[in-house]
């Protein structure tokens, strides 16, 4: 009991673990597609006004 107790709370942390990085994985390229058209957009702007 107490090992196979073990193995669920290890596996449980390890999908914890593996749905945190996920998060903050698409959470890090959504900021990168984020900062990419900001750039792209701001370009647009400088390009048009001068």
């Amino acid at each position: 009991m107490h090992l196979s107790l073990e193995s669920m709370r290890s596996s449980g942390l390890a999908s914890f673990h593996w749905m945190r990085n996920l998060t903050i994985a698409s959470m890090s390229a959504t900021l990168d597609g984020a900062k990419r058209v900001c750039t792209m957009n701001l370009c647009l702007l400088f390009s048009l006004g001068s």
